[in-house]
């Protein structure tokens, strides 16, 4: 009953994990962004640079636009520069939305501002899969920048500091280029769009580890990093500072780091990976003011949303000379505040002195009004001032009150105002001056505008200016229609606290039944999501609308991480009407939610009435833990595979009839779930062990997760052997043939290099390394794979036909045994006259009868036939098995390598191949490729003594795959290899005392 529970929870690890793929898009909305046209042809001058005969293949360019060709090396350059650093598998071209922006705001703006935007070819190289690309990438970005100093050095004898602008790894590329001093002191600002800055997407190649690890031990030490820390809330306010680690100034500190995420529809770099310690700034595109939406990976750099912004902050912090010249302000200060004011919300300063209202006379309306829940709608627009006054007196109970405009041209003014209202018999009440509020005003995002709104504490506002006795909404004239909205509340009313439901089947649980008509605004406080998978899915349906259309926006705070704002707008088009509250990564250790939580922000239509309900999201945190946790597979489908490889062993050693010998051997077994329970105690205690030359992954998540990566591995590797099988068995001669294509092997050419490998095993490992060496441990690796699979499928095909040969033997000799001794009954009357007769003449002999050949060894090739029938299915049969779960083991190591492989493909056929590529695993491949030769040469496995040792080795390289290769994947490859060479050794061990022991005798 236990193992089948097991089994059941395998399957459903496997359909949940299926159930997420499916889900994965679920909160991923409509791409909004709007297409960067070209004013011109986009135009390309290459920079000439001196002394990078290491580098010929890369270049630097300078972007403009227009027919008339242009030479860069000879042009006056007075621009501020501008670098782009593409990403991975990422075009020099992509610069193109960013600097034609650029070019047409330089051609409108009054103060002679210009930008010129230089981009850097690094050949769509995939940087992200091959780590040896990285180092190249930032030495020749080194010289890049050395390159556009020298432009402008060249044309006007000025000093210019440099903006760096990086996409995906370009970003990564372009933060560890400062690294060097010489270079540091000329980059003014680094902006990241979509990069994995602090750690990679998936850690492939040691390579990669080397550069993020470099990178990381060099910033530590000379930049401030900022952390959360338990008291961290960037919910009540963003300009918080963080605490720091350390408390003097470092020498990078004066480069302003900027980090943007794409949000849920960039499926590529998860929102967790987006963020830096080191970073200044952090927001997400959808809170971003005026993009407010999400970004897919590629679309980031030509969403043009995204793109104005971008080029205003740039704008933003430029300054001109007398001559002309444009520089980037290098106060760090000064570029901080002009990035929060742009990327995260406008920083409207408190204003000291008073704004004095037109008199009474001017036409403007004044009106006061002390309702609750307040409503007015100007649908033709305002012909002059209109004056609305809110008394705090009436308001001071209910503590909160909610203003709201939209539609208005001149919300950018001041429009909210605290003043002292005065009272004539003429002209009724009034206020001849009063102090901007305009520095509480927030933008929210609405369909197709945009609303204004401002939240006061009256309370507080009193303490301050305790002789105000009024609030003063002032809308301008506008031909455009506009309306204004007030909500007063208590904070008790309005806030509703819940506990983040925890993994359960889905329940609807009722938050609100019914808003009162005119609230609009009203918050969700939600414990407990202290993870990033876990998801609560809120519904939000209309009861009424009366005549307006169903419309709510919602923002989502993380009170623990900075910049990860999130705002949702629902309306009547809108496909889904649910709103999915989740987390991009866990919360710092010791981290209270119950005092911290976060915090859903609702903006709704005054003019409906809404149910509001809740639950736990099984899509939404399916999908979540296949985003966050796919690259786990890798090493749990490892860990699975070295325990059917131990299992395999073993029951190859004590099976003694073939009967119980199975192809799926080992395959079909839960034991690999004790042993990732146990290993979640290992790991605490490890982790206490400084001695360590490695430490065990330090990501700590519920149990479940393991759990379901786990099962689907084993699945997998289920759903893997039998697609083998059945291809090995059905179709072997059609994937010979391909495998023979992929190769480019005549069928001679195969047929002799088969009869080598099988005359001497040992020339498999010396031609497979010798690829190796001679290309890249990639490609050799996959050639031996393929070649590997090419053995075990005409071993079977041969094995197939032996076997079927052998039965039909069996089968015609036992019918010619039925048909003999249907015949001797018949004669069993004459022969034991016979036999009487023999008996008397013989008395101690003993009769055997003769069969009509005179053979009197029937019997015995009978019986022979029968054990080599049991010794043919035996040794075949086991030892495919044995070699299926071999070649998956080498089919993942050439999986770990297909960026190395790439690379090395692309290099020869562009001509590169005098670059160099660094091949991290050139030592495992060798070793793995000599002891895979081993063991054909000694046809193992073999029944041996000493398979108790190799058994236990494989379980603790189970755990190792755990603990130590979840994040870090490749070190799968030494794993495997390790594998390889315990497995090997036993048989040589066991082979040397078999001679031993045969000399003796």
């Amino acid at each position: 009953m236990f193992r089948n529970a097991t089994v059941l929870l395998i399957l459903a690890s496997f359909l949940c994990f299926l159930y997420g793929i499916k889900n994965l898009f679920l909160e991923v909305e409509e791409n909004a962004c709007r297409m960067t046209y070209m004013f011109g042809v986009p135009q390309f001058s290459k920079v000439n640079i001196k002394d990078n005969s290491e580098f010929p293949h890369y270049g630097l360019f300078y972007y403009y636009e227009g027919r008339i060709l242009q030479d860069v090396n000879r042009m006056k350059l007075k621009g501020a520069p501008v670098i782009f650093v593409p990403g991975n598998a990422g075009s020099y071209k992509q610069v193109r939305s960013l600097a034609s922006v650029a070019l047409r705001k330089g051609m409108d703006n009054d103060r002679g501002i210009h930008m010129d935007y230089f981009t850097v070819n690094f050949e769509e190289q995939l940087s992200a899969l091959y780590g040896g690309y990285l180092e190249n990438q930032k030495l020749f970005l080194r010289i890049a920048i050395l390159a556009v100093r020298t432009l402008y050095k060249e044309a006007n004898n000025v000093d210019k500091s440099i903006i760096l602008v990086g996409h995906s790894m370009g970003g990564k590329v372009a933060q560890a280029v400062i690294q060097d001093p010489a270079i540091a002191k000329y980059i003014n600002t680094i902006i990241f769009i979509s990069s994995p800055i602090d750690k990679p997407v998936v850690n492939f190649d040691p390579k990669i580890n080397e550069f993020y690890s470099n990178t990381d031990g060099y910033f530590h030490n000379k930049r401030t990093t900022h952390l959360p820390n338990r008291q961290t809330n960037v919910c009540l306010n963003y300009q918080d500072k963080i605490p720091h680690q350390g408390n003097e100034s470092k020498i990078l500190d004066n480069i302003l780091m900027i980090s943007m995420g794409g949000g849920n529809r960039d499926l590529l770099v998860r929102d967790g990976l987006t963020t830096s310690q080191y970073n200044d700034i952090h927001a997400m595109t959808s809170s971003i003011p005026k993009v407010w939406l999400s970004c897919d990976h590629l679309s980031a750099v030509w969403c043009l949303q995204l793109v104005l912004v971008i080029n205003r902050f740039i704008f933003g912090i430029s300054v001109i000379d007398e001559n002309k010249n444009v520089f980037f302000s290098p106060d760090k200060y000064y570029r901080t505040q002009t990035a929060i004011n742009y990327f995260v919300k406008p920083l409207n300063k408190p204003k000291s002195n008073e704004v004095y209202f037109p008199k009474l006379n001017s036409g403007s309306s004044w009106q006061e009004d002390s309702k609750i829940a307040f409503r007015k709608v100007f649908k033709n627009g305002l012909r002059a001032d209109y004056n609305h006054l809110l008394p705090t007196a009436k308001y001071k109970e209910l503590k909160k009150i909610y203003i709201e405009i939209d539609s208005y041209e001149d919300f950018e003014n001041d429009w909210v105002f605290g003043c002292t209202a005065h009272r004539t018999e003429a002209s009724g009440l009034y206020c001849q001056k009063g102090t901007s509020l305009s520095h509480f005003v927030q933008t929210i995002p609405s369909h197709d505008n945009y609303r204004y709104m401002v939240l006061l504490d009256i309370h507080r506002m009193l303490k301050y200016y305790p002789d105000w006795t009024h609030i003063l909404v002032r809308l301008k004239p506008t031909n455009k229609p506009t309306s204004l909205k007030i909500d007063a509340y208590s904070v008790e009313d309005r806030k509703y606290k819940i506990k983040a439901p925890k993994f359960s089947l889905p329940k609807l649980k009722t938050l609100v039944n019914e808003t009162v008509m005119g609230t609009i605004h009203t918050g969700v406080l939600i414990e407990g999501l202290d993870e990033p998978f876990p998801t609560v899915q809120f519904d939000i349906e209309p009861v009424e609308c009366g005549d307006d259309e169903f419309g709510v926006t919602a923002k989502i705070c993380i009170p623990w991480a900075r910049g990860f704002n999130r705002h949702i707008h629902l309306t009547h088009d809108t496909k889904v009407k649910t709103i999915y509250v989740n987390v991009p990564f866990s919360t710092p250790s010791g981290y209270n939610t119950t005092q911290n939580p976060v915090t859903l922000d609702l903006f709704l239509n005054p003019s409906c009435r809404y149910k509001i309900s809740y639950q736990f999201s099984i899509a939404g945190t399916f999908s979540k833990i296949v985003q966050e946790f796919y690259h786990w597979l890798p090493a749990h489908l490892t860990a699975v595979l070295f325990l059917v490889l131990r299992n395999q062993i073993v029951s190859f050693q004590n099976s003694e009839d073939a009967l119980f010998v199975k192809p799926y051997a080992g395959f079909f077994q839960s034991k690999s779930l004790y042993i990732v329970t146990g290993c979640r105690l290992l790991k605490k205690l490890l982790l206490n062990l400084k001695f360590l030359p490695i430490s065990p992954d330090t990501s700590n998540y519920s149990f479940y997760v393991s759990i379901i990566i786990h099962g689907t591995a084993i699945v997998l590797s289920i759903v893997s052997v039998f697609s083998i099988w059945t291809i090995l068995t059905f179709h072997g001669n059609i994937l010979h043939k391909i495998a023979l294509k992929l190769t480019r092997l005549s069928t001679a050419s195969s047929e002799i290099l088969m009869k080598v490998v099988t005359t001497l095993p040992l020339s498999f490992g010396v031609l497979f390394i010798s690829i190796s060496v001679g290309t890249c441990s990639g490609i050799g690796l996959t050639l031996a794979t393929i070649f590997y699979f090419l053995v075990i499928s005409n071993a079977y095909k041969d094995y197939l036909e032996n076997w079927a040969w052998d039965k039909a033997k069996g089968i015609f000799k036992r019918i010619r045994q039925k048909i003999r001794s249907t015949s001797k009954n018949k004669g069993t009357v004459a022969l034991s006259q016979r036999e009487i007769i023999a008996v008397d003449g013989n008395p101690g002999q003993e009769l055997i009868p003769n069969n009509e050949n005179g053979d009197t060894n029937e019997l015995d090739d009978s019986n022979e036939v029968a054990n080599e029938e049991k010794c043919s299915y035996f040794e075949g049969l086991e030892n495919f098995a044995f070699h299926i779960t071999m070649l998956m083991l080498l089919g993942i190591m050439s999986a770990l390598n297909f960026g190395l492989s790439v690379a090395w493909i692309k290099a020869k056929y562009q001509g590169h191949i005098h670059e160099h590529l660094p091949d991290p695993f050139i030592i495992p491949t060798i070793i793995t490729l000599t002891c895979l030769s081993v063991l054909l040469q000694l046809g193992a496995p073999r029944k041996s003594s000493g398979y108790h040792y190799v058994a236990i080795i494989l379980y603790l390289c189970v755990c190792g795959c755990i603990l130590f290769c979840q994040e870090i994947v490749y070190r799968l490859s030494y794993l495997i290899t390790f594998v390889y060479v315990c497995v090997a050794l036993q048989e040589v061990c066991y082979n040397f005392y078999t001679l031993i022991l045969d000399r003796r005798r």
